[in-house]
């Protein structure tokens, strides 16, 4: 009767030192995509923009996050675009882009971005934001120009014509208008040491700013528990030894 009794506090000992076992390290995984606008009003928003952002679709049955839109009067055109979206997963250089597009005979863009889930009181920076077009770089900002319209979220601004920061209608770089891909290059620091992923995020993925993964670092914290739970039945042992003498 007694063993069975100091058996059952073992177990509770062991449980209540497994429960110790906090993750000493939670990454979170991002997103990101460009954002785009022309001359025309051709574009690609923000994905959290309400109208036209991710996951929203239109009378026409237009996904309109998939594609660059355009307009003809008040009708949306598909007018192409091959995206490159990336997951964010650590500490690292990440592209987004678009390929195959048609902004038709226009010249200038009046929007170029990167729109992404990380918040902006996450603690993550982003910096060396380089801008291609054809395959040419064409600036590179050291310290990335965050939207002071997008509150939420870190949102790197390369061009934006109604911005005087950004150089407004002249732009703090010169182009030729791309034909062939946009690119914007940057560079994520305060995630951790986890490897950059180069893998494309699925055109319909839910945004993952508010989910977190336990990384390999909770192995060690539950080894821990592991031993401390071994301590505890060895002392419940030791107790039962010691009454059987």
């Amino acid at each position: 009767m007694k063993t069975t009794k100091i058996l059952s506090i073992a177990a509770a000992a062991a449980i209540a030192a497994s429960a110790l076992a906090i993750p000493t390290s939670a990454e979170g995984t991002y997103h990101a995509y460009l954002g785009v606008q022309s001359a025309s009003y051709t574009f690609r928003n923000a994905w959290n923009e309400p109208s036209y952002g991710q996951g929203v679709v239109g009378d026409d049955g237009m996904v309109y996050f998939d594609q660059l839109t355009g307009w003809e009067g008040s009708t949306a055109l598909n007018k192409g675009g091959d995206f490159t979206d990336v997951e964010i997963t650590g500490d690292g250089t990440y592209t987004v882009g678009v390929t195959n597009f048609d902004f038709g005979s226009d010249e200038s863009l009046n929007l170029l971005f990167v729109s992404t889930d990380i918040p902006i009181d996450s603690g993550i920076t982003i910096s060396d934001v380089k801008i291609k077009m054809d395959g040419s770089t064409k600036y590179t900002f050291d310290e990335a120009f965050l939207s002071p319209d997008e509150t939420t979220y870190l949102q790197p601004m390369a061009i934006n014509i109604w911005n005087d920061d950004l150089g407004g209608s002249d732009g703090l770089f010169g182009y030729i208008m791309p034909t062939d891909s946009i690119e914007i290059e940057f560079t994520v620091s305060g995630m951790g040491d986890a490897v950059a992923s180069t893998d494309t995020a699925s055109d319909d993925a839910a945004p993952a700013a508010d989910t977190t993964a336990t990384t390999s670092a909770t192995t060690g914290n539950t080894a821990v528990a592991a031993i401390a739970s071994v301590m505890a039945v060895a002392g419940v042992a030791a107790v039962i030894s010691k009454k059987r003498k």
